[in-house]
């Protein structure tokens, strides 16, 4: 995470004063504050008075926006409800503060200035979807100035308002709970490594409805002809219907980090082969490769242009601790 910090300012109201705000930030590239209604409010002057040299109204500005010299360079302002209600626009600050007696004709307010970087303005709706949840509930309206401190949340959002297009669904709630799962796979590979993860998906796969019978096969491979673990099935068995008896063949690898060998689509076509399969799955608690999905693709492509009647499928990484939230419960709360 960035070393900045993130501020939301509280725009007066009123539709003049919010477009001359916008307007100033999206054509002069300068974020304006209030409380400046005298040209004798410099908060670097204000800074070296004491209370006593000040006259009421001075004080009642020093008091107001005395917070606006801890910003920095680097540091994020943020304007909330504009250019409208509901929407923030954001930017970088560029140069450090300075006093601006020459407004345009037709304001007194506004001094408080600072240069932000063009390349870093954004604008967006607060409610956005791809907004933090609880970064969302700070861009509303707390007092005239306040600091934001999820640094992490707001580069998030940053990240998704640039790269994806607007959606209904809450993409960080999805984009969390998949780095929970790759946490969750991490945990299972380093509980259960080796052959201990045969004999653990195998109780998996026993609390399945549909499923018959489940065998680890063999102790390496040569002895289980590519298969680890053997399932008969019949009835419903997720999206298959068998009337009669089935099997599926799985090739299991507990993988740390990518994983790359395609190795496991040799052994899975050697096992649907042996044994005569009608499903056939691969279960890495590696990553994803695009070596491996290839791979794994052209046998998916063989199989087809054989017309076999052959189902097979990749689970990696989470979706490793997804099979097994979505099927063991009872396993992983020692039940059964």
């Amino acid at each position: 995470m960035g070393n900045y910090a993130i501020y939301a300012y509280n725009t007066p109201s009123g539709k003049e004063t919010v477009d001359f705000v916008y307007k100033s930030l999206v054509e002069d590239y300068v974020s304006r504050f209030f409380w400046s209604y005298r040209e004798d409010c410099d908060l670097r002057i204000l800074n070296k008075m004491s209370w006593a040299q000040m006259d009421d109204e001075q004080i009642d500005c020093w008091k107001h926006a005395h917070r606006l010299l801890d910003f920095k360079k680097g540091d994020w302002i943020i304007h909330i409800n504009v250019p409208e209600y509901g929407k923030v626009t954001a930017a970088r600050i560029l140069e450090d503060y300075y006093y601006d007696n020459n407004l345009p004709e037709g304001h007194d307010d506004g001094r408080h200035c600072f240069k932000i970087d063009s390349n870093t303005l954004i604008t967006f709706d607060r409610n956005d979807s791809r907004v933090h949840p609880y970064l969302s509930t700070r861009l509303k309206l707390q007092r005239a100035l306040w600091r934001i401190y999820c640094v992490e949340h707001f580069e998030n959002s940053l990240e998704e308002l640039k790269k994806t297009a607007p959606t209904d669904k809450n993409v960080h709630f999805i984009k969390e709970t998949n780095q929970a799962l790759v946490e969750f796979t991490k945990i299972i590979q380093s509980n259960y490594p080796g052959k201990k993860l045969e004999y653990f998906l195998a109780e998996v796969f026993k609390q399945i409805p549909g499923v018959l019978d489940v065998k680890v096969n063999g102790s390496q491979w040569g002895t289980d002809y590519g298969a680890d673990i053997i399932v008969t099935f019949a009835g419903n068995f997720y999206d298959c219907f068998a009337i009669d008896p089935e099997k599926m063949v799985v090739q299991v690898k507990s993988f740390e980090g990518e994983h790359s060998d395609t190795t496991a689509v040799d052994q899975l076509k050697t096992a649907i082969d042996k044994y005569d399969a009608t499903m056939g799955v691969i279960m890495t608690t590696g990553k994803r490769t695009q070596e491996l999905d290839e791979k794994f693709k052209k046998l998916e492509n063989e199989l087809n242009e054989n017309r076999r009647n052959v189902q097979v499928c990749l689970l990696a990484g989470n979706e490793v601790a997804q099979f097994v939230l979505r099927n063991g419960m009872d396993v992983l709360l020692g039940s059964k």
